[in-house]
């Protein structure tokens, strides 16, 4: 007989794995996940992607799904039309923006005849500056950058007619190998082309099944925390969800008022292509920082080369200057009245900060990083917030807690009584002789007595 018999198997699951062993499956966890997600870093913008566009789309899907229609059926609808719509756009906008950039044409000539002849007039607009009493004169500097611009020939810079003969001739010889690159260049371009298309239909086909399956998962996450722990993650999603919605809500607002109102601006100034310019401002704005100086280099090029149309005889540096000032009030307008009414402090990151991180995801994760930066950083520091307070042993949400309990108090009846006398508690109550009960005397008169 066997001194020492083995557990029932029941027993044997019944018993949780040691500390060491919930390390270690931990740690190897992590470690496969990281792998796999280093695996799918070429896919990395299509899922980022998708996940936003379904987010945006997760309050019309909730809204078609109180209308009792099942959230398969909200889903593709939404999708659907939400594609027709873009599209429309698009096919809206395009021929807009070809009829707006027709009048954009740059003379070189007539662009240095104006510029020098806005310097001519410099001497006697600014002649110098005064700087702590000391008179600077910029009559000398003119006159140099006038002169040297007498003696600039644009057709020196053009290939001559025997320049381009040669060209031709060199282009003749080898039309073997034209024909070549013309021929991988096609290729080239076909399988960029197929790759574009089957890159826009696994995006649907992702936005499809995330907008439908997005608060899935979301009950997914929170159900892997322990049970006591579930609250306060369910919380930390919510306003991490806050940081996001906020955000993008407030990125489509801002875009949406800049880029009218450098339309609406450049037009006033007759600057050619404002609607595209417009466009182009609205769109970098969702780049932090660096967005609006991107959006204003191309407004400088063509206000210095093609001048206001409205007002042909302003000199095109003039123009430009003007520019310049249009979306520096734009840009201060924005961050000194639309950031903290829009934004508020739901992404309040530091600029440094959130510049930082543009560089960086930018970087790593192009254009869609950049955009992306801003809302990843106040997640972080949300996420912070709350390692933190746990770390110093502290609940991160007291709201979550429940309240202490309050002495209940009735409520007062029309006729109080009167309060109850302080006595001492039974035991210390000295010992009182026996009550004698005294009867009234009643009100009715007495017998009469009998006569003797």
């Amino acid at each position: 007989m066997n001194p020492h018999p083995t557990p029932p198997p029941a027993a044997i699951e019944d018993q949780p794995w040691s500390p060491t062993v919930r390390l270690v499956v931990l740690v190897l966890t992590l470690m496969a996940s990281l792998w796999l997600m280093w695996l799918a870093r070429p896919f990395w913008w299509l899922l980022v992607l998708s996940s936003i566009i379904a987010y945006l789309l997760q309050p019309l899907i909730d809204g078609l799904t109180r209308l009792k229609l099942p959230r398969t059926v909200a889903t593709i609808i939404v999708v659907l039309v939400t594609l027709t719509l873009v599209l429309l756009i698009i096919l809206v906008l395009i021929p807009s923006l070809l009829v707006d950039l027709q009048p954009v044409s740059f003379d070189l000539t007539a662009w240095i005849s104006s510029l020098s002849l806005w310097l001519q007039q410099l001497p006697q607009t600014w002649p110098g500056i005064d700087f702590w009493g000391v008179h600077i004169d910029l009559t000398p500097l003119y006159n140099q950058i006038i002169t040297g611009l007498r003696y600039v020939d644009l057709l020196a810079w053009l290939p001559s007619p025997s320049e381009w003969i040669n060209v031709l001739n060199e282009t003749a010889r080898s039309a073997g190998s034209v024909l070549g690159f013309a021929t991988n260049l096609a290729t080239s371009l076909f399988a960029l082309t197929l790759a574009l298309i089957l890159s826009l239909m696994m995006l649907l086909i992702f936005t499809l099944y995330l907008s439908k399956d997005l608060p899935s998962f979301f009950d997914a996450i929170i159900q892997l925390a322990p049970v006591p722990y579930q609250p306060e993650w369910r919380e930390l999603w919510h306003r991490t969800g806050h940081v996001w919605h906020a955000f993008f809500r407030g990125q489509l607002l801002l875009s949406t008022v800049v880029g009218l109102s450098v339309w609406v601006g450049l037009r006033i100034i007759g600057l050619p292509g404002a609607l595209a310019l417009g466009l182009i401002a609205g769109i970098l704005e969702i780049l932090p920082n660096i967005g609006p100086i991107l959006a204003l280099l191309p407004a400088m090029v063509i206000a210095l080369l093609a001048g206001s149309i409205s007002h042909p005889d302003v000199p095109y540096l003039t123009v430009m200057i003007a520019v310049v000032a249009l979306y520096t009030l734009i840009q201060q307008l924005e961050n000194y009245i639309l950031v903290p009414r829009i934004l508020g402090g739901s992404v309040g990151v530091h600029p440094v900060f959130v510049l930082a991180g543009v560089l960086i995801f930018s970087f790593h994760f192009g254009v869609l990083g950049a955009f992306v930066a801003a809302p990843i950083l106040a997640t972080l520091r949300t996420w912070g917030e709350y390692v933190h307070a746990r770390l110093l042993g502290q609940y991160p949400y007291p709201h979550l807690l429940p309240a202490p309990a309050l002495p209940s108090q009735s409520s007062p009846s029309p006729h109080p009584s009167p309060p109850p006398s302080e006595e001492p508690p039974p035991a210390s109550r000295p010992e009182l002789p026996p009550t004698v009960i005294l009867q009234r005397p009643s009100h009715s008169p007495p017998p009469p007595r009998p006569k003797d």
